[in-house]
């Protein structure tokens, strides 16, 4: 019986806990690295999102650079173009004035005109051809090719200084014969003697030449200190 009740009495467990310890040391370790796989991966889409949030700002911010750079440009090329237009409208219509100014035929100015420019100069008066005078006058010296395009007042200027040495020996004559004027529009300042100008010729041989514009005006003077530099 003593035999039996020591073969029945119970055998010492396995140490159980130990096992379980193991076991709960794994789980840890597993959940350690789960973690770290989590937030590695947590990291990258972080990253990745940062990324692409830097990669749309630097396309936003270089898409409206650019936009800004061509709105620039635009405006730039649209004042060159305005600025283009204005000087090609300005550019016809002084084409036009000059069309006109070539096309218009000249008109001999009436009787009363005719004796008030002659009287001018026969008698010194010439301030009195002013309101004879286009708005812009040529003037011409023969043989310096002076003066050029001249208002009014200058015109008259000029044509005051050229007579004003030797004005008692103005004794014009506007009543020249066919042939000296012939020989005036047959030389070499033929243009400035059309068949409607006032040509006046004085004792010393100075000549004065007025051509007109197609409205009447005094728009061209010939002064010649001989006539044959005309010739």
């Amino acid at each position: 019986m003593e035999e039996e009740t020591r073969q029945a009495e119970p055998q010492e467990p396995v140490e159980e806990p130990k096992i379980q310890k193991a076991s709960n040391k794994t789980k840890t370790k597993k959940s350690k690295k789960t973690l770290k796989i989590i937030l590695l991966v947590l990291i990258v889409v972080v990253l990745s999102g940062a990324s692409a949030g830097a990669a749309y700002w630097w396309r936003d911010k270089s898409a409206n650079d650019s936009k800004s750079e061509q709105t620039a440009k635009i405006a730039s090329l649209e004042k060159e173009k305005a600025s283009l237009k204005k000087q090609l409208s300005e550019a016809k219509a002084q084409s036009s004035v000059i069309t006109d100014e070539t096309d218009c035929e000249a008109e001999s100015p009436s009787s009363s005109a005719t004796e008030n420019i002659e009287a001018s100069i026969t008698s010194g008066n010439t301030a009195a051809l002013e309101s004879y005078m286009a708005t812009s006058v040529n003037v011409i010296l023969a043989a310096s090719e002076g003066i050029g395009s001249s208002t009014p007042t200058e015109a008259v200027s000029a044509i005051t200084d050229f007579i004003s040495s030797d004005i008692t020996s103005w004794d014009y004559d506007f009543s020249l014969s066919a042939a000296a004027l012939n020989s005036y529009a047959g030389g070499s300042y033929s243009q400035y003697f059309p068949n409607d100008a006032i040509v006046g010729k004085a004792t010393n041989d100075k000549v004065i030449s007025f051509s007109f514009d197609c409205n009447s005006k005094i728009s061209t003077v010939l002064l010649s200190n001989s006539e044959e530099i005309l010739q």
